[in-house]
Parts: structure tokens; sequence; C-alpha cells
């Protein structure tokens, strides 16, 4: 039985939670744009931004994961579980994600992305 290392294990994790993540926040920006809203613009331009960073980090997994030769593929995804098999250096394992844990890992990753990452911060927000 082979184990991932712990760079590995989170290139994994983000290319499996990062699409879910992007089309949460999708559904979000499109759920602003059509409310009543006084100053959505904030809002919006924080949405982006996770947007923009979460597809970085998942460009990154993709990366990392091709070039260690790791292959992933999403078996089956029933309406509560989601099932993958992972091949790497001849070897195969499953891992099976409850839809609760999926969305349980991407509402925390969301909240790192809004509240804790520091390339927020260093955005330059122009001001009106």
């Amino acid at each position: 039985m082979f184990q991932l290392s712990k760079e590995e294990t989170k290139a994994l994790r983000n290319y499996l939670l990062l699409p879910y993540l992007k089309r949460v926040l999708e559904i979000d920006t499109k759920w602003v744009n059509h409310s009543k809203m006084k100053l959505p613009r904030p809002y919006l331009e924080l949405i982006h931004a996770a947007i923009t960073l979460a597809s970085s980090d998942l460009k990154w997994a993709k990366a990392m994961l091709h070039d260690r030769g790791i292959r992933v593929y999403i078996e089956d995804t029933k309406e509560d579980v989601v099932i993958c098999k992972v091949y790497c250096r001849g070897y195969n394992q499953t891992y099976r994600y409850s839809s609760i844990q999926i969305r349980n890992q991407v509402e925390r990753r969301i909240l790192a992305y809004f509240l804790a990452d520091d390339r927020l911060k260093k955005r330059n927000i122009p001001s009106v």
C-alpha cells in the first residue's frame, strides 16, 4: 500500500474540493447580482478574488499531480458520497468523501479565502 506525501495529499484535496468551491462562489455571485443589496460591489469583488485564488490553487494542484505522475479519477458521484481512485507509483487507492465532509471542507476553505488569506489583503482596491 502506498501513502502520498503531505504535499501530494494537499494537491489531491485541492483537486477534489476547489471545483465545488468555485461552483458555490459562482452561484453566490449570481445571487448577489440579483439581490436588492444597496452595495453589492464589495461582495462581488471579494467573491471574485476568492474565485481567482481558487483557480490559481487548482492550477497548482493539477500541475503537482501531473508532475508526480498521479492520476485521479472520480469514479462515482452518488447522492451522498463521492468516490475517487488515485493511481500513483504503480499503486491505486480509493477515497470516499461524504457530501457533508465536502460541504464542511468547502465552507472552511471559503472562510480561509475570505478572512485569512494574505493574498487578498495585498489587492489594490480603488476608492470611489
